[in-house]
């Protein structure tokens, strides 16, 4: 009987054979049980696990005995001619291994040795069971103690449990019993004490087509599972799919030796002469913001606020590109994972928790919420060790440490990125459509009336100082930006510059230049977010443009009320500044009638 006959068997109470037959003349009720098991076990099926987190639920039952070792391997069948598909997954571990009380009831429903406990990573006794049926119909369990020489056995299959029940009889385990492990795996027991987990009929991963794809699969289950255990990985247990060792995947860069380590020191070295024949592991530390205690209803839950290293950070533009990919930084916009004694059980976004829009360069910043089961209730764990729904009094608490130090953690992003911009020379590059269309305006415009005994040769002295501070390095790129701007009566660029100046300006016989301060809260509020806008289309994960334009709206006000108040610092503005006010009201009609939709 498949499973779907099974199953609209008991739904629909037309169907011709229904699993209970039901005799409405019967003359007296018996008890009867809470709970059809195998039917039970089938509903059961869509638990809503990934396969990296099923596969976590066995790894912990690992951990807690204490395995310094674990092995995942994926079996693969072809299919259809030439297709691959998973139709076994065993995990071995090295830990204590199970006597036969335990082992017996290794499989079933709700028996845990550590139910209920707030020390240890298990206490619900239903994560393993649940997570291989998840998967496939049939699970075997072989394991070993310390000091015995006999691997003892038990399993359970699905379809021989709903048959049972079909028939009228008891779904039970059999005690366990010496069945020899299947012949290529005889080799893969570990020579003391130690358990080997098989799922097998693994129909749900059967069709190998897309995630299901064997290399698919395998790619999902150690990213995720390398973060999910990252603080055992670090701490010197191996994990391992298809021998392939995991390396930690840390989200706040704060471990080292992690993934991430790893693929940075593999990167090449922008100042080295020679590429290094041999990795030299190093560690790429973040910007701690912060790592402490956060207090709700008498009880503390540590909280850590990191900024990924420049090194990761880079350049603006950069943050989902092949690097960004393989450090998994896309991944982790507007994450927060809260880890439970150690083992990650959440990696998502808690809604409204920045207190704002989050923002594409939240990528960059780590948040993990460190607690212990004693406070499951408050972080709304689940029996299954798989999501927190923290208490309204705990988002309040850590809303509170988020909307202090987030800003913070941006601010950075943005002044690193003006930064890293200037120093590759991307900065020269950031006005170009506008420096290029000022000139094709100016044609039919009056020209400058500018008294200067500024010679030719300092006029190009000024260029190449504008050029070393647009982060041009060799006398060729100079040249090179010298020649290309001469010929503009205007040039205008960003650069940084100590002071509150919003800009300087130098007038020489032929040009204007002009350099804008991207230190000041002008650019770095306004101008720059709403370059970033105009160039991008969102400066934000939920795309929200409106609050862009509403501090440029502010922004522009401010920048006139505060030319009027530069003037007003000056006893006769009206006729020191008049002309001057005439001219630039002149000037920025004409330019705005001439100049539009330039930018890329």
């Amino acid at each position: 009987m498949n499973d779907d006959n099974r199953s609209s068997a008991l739904d629909n109470p037309f169907t011709a054979q229904p699993i209970v037959r039901l005799d409405a003349d019967a003359p007296d009720a018996e008890p009867i049980p809470i709970m059809l098991a195998g039917q039970a076990l089938l509903s059961l099926r869509d638990s809503g696990y990934t396969i990296a987190a099923a596969l976590g639920e066995v790894i912990d039952n690992s951990i807690e005995a204490n395995a310094n070792h674990i092995r995942l391997l994926l079996r693969e069948i072809t299919i259809r001619g030439k297709r691959k598909a998973v139709d076994r997954i065993v995990v071995v571990d090295d830990g204590d291994g199970m006597d036969d009380a335990v082992l017996h009831r290794y499989l079933q429903l709700g028996f845990s040795t550590r139910y209920g406990s707030t020390t240890t990573i298990g206490k619900f006794g239903v994560g393993a069971k649940l997570a291989a049926l998840n998967f496939g119909k049939k699970v075997d369990v072989w394991t070993r103690t310390r000091g015995n020489a006999d691997i003892r056995h038990v399993s359970f299959d699905l379809d021989v449990a709903l048959d049972m029940e079909y028939s009228g009889q008891p779904v039970v385990i059999a005690p366990p019993d010496n069945e020899a492990l299947p012949d290529d795996l005889g080799d893969v027991f570990p020579t003391g004490s130690g358990t080997v987990v098989v799922w097998s009929n693994i129909d749900r991963l059967a069709d190998g087509t897309g995630t299901h794809a064997p290399g698919n699969l395998r790619q999902e289950i150690e990213k995720e599972l390398a973060r999910i255990f990252r603080e055992f990985i670090c701490g010197g247990i191996t994990i391992s799919v298809n021998e392939n060792a995991l390396l930690a995947h840390d989200p706040t860069y704060v471990r080292e030796g992690t993934w991430a380590d790893h693929v940075l020191s593999e990167e090449p070295d922008p100042a080295a002469r020679q590429p290094s024949a041999k990795l030299q592991l190093r560690h790429f530390a973040p910007q701690v913001f912060f790592d402490g205690p956060v207090t709700v209803a008498g009880s503390k839950v540590r909280v850590i606020v990191t900024l990924a290293p420049r090194e990761v950070r880079r350049r603006r533009g950069l943050g989902g590109d092949d690097l960004a990919r393989r450090l998994r930084v896309p991944d982790n916009l507007g994450q927060i994972s809260f880890m439970r004694l150690g083992r990650e059980i959440s990696y998502a976004n808690v809604p409204k928790i920045f207190g704002s829009a989050v923002e594409d360069r939240d990528r960059f910043i780590g948040i993990e919420v460190h607690f212990t089961p004693e406070l499951d209730s408050m972080m709304g764990v689940r029996n299954v060790k798989r999501g927190a729904e923290p208490s309204d009094d705990f988002r309040v608490a850590l809303r509170a440490v988020l909307q202090q130090w987030i800003p913070e953690a941006r601010k950075e992003v943005q002044e690193w990125w003006g930064e890293a911009s200037r120093n590759t020379g991307e900065s020269g590059a950031e006005h170009a459509e506008i420096n290029k269309a000022l000139a094709a305006a100016n044609v039919t415009m009056p020209k400058s009336r500018v008294a200067t005994e500024t010679s030719e040769k300092e006029a190009d002295e000024a260029l190449e100082d504008l050029a070393t501070d647009v982060g041009k390095t060799t006398s060729e790129e100079k040249k090179a930006y010298v020649k290309k701007v001469k010929q503009y009566p205007f040039v205008l660029e960003s650069v940084d510059f100590p002071g509150t100046n919003l800009f300087e300006i130098m007038h020489t016989s032929k040009q204007t230049i002009i350099r804008l301060n991207t230190r000041h809260r002008f650019y770095r509020e306004m101008y720059a977010p709403l370059t970033a806008l105009a160039r991008e289309g969102a400066v934000t994960k939920d795309a929200d443009p409106a609050a862009v334009a509403r501090r440029a709206v502010e922004a522009v006000t401010l920048l006139l009320v505060a030319y009027a108040k530069a003037e007003s610092m000056n006893e006769q503005p009206n006729d020191t500044y008049g002309e001057l006010r005439q001219w630039w009201g002149n000037f920025t009609d004409k330019f705005m009638s001439k100049i539009k939709d330039v930018l890329d």
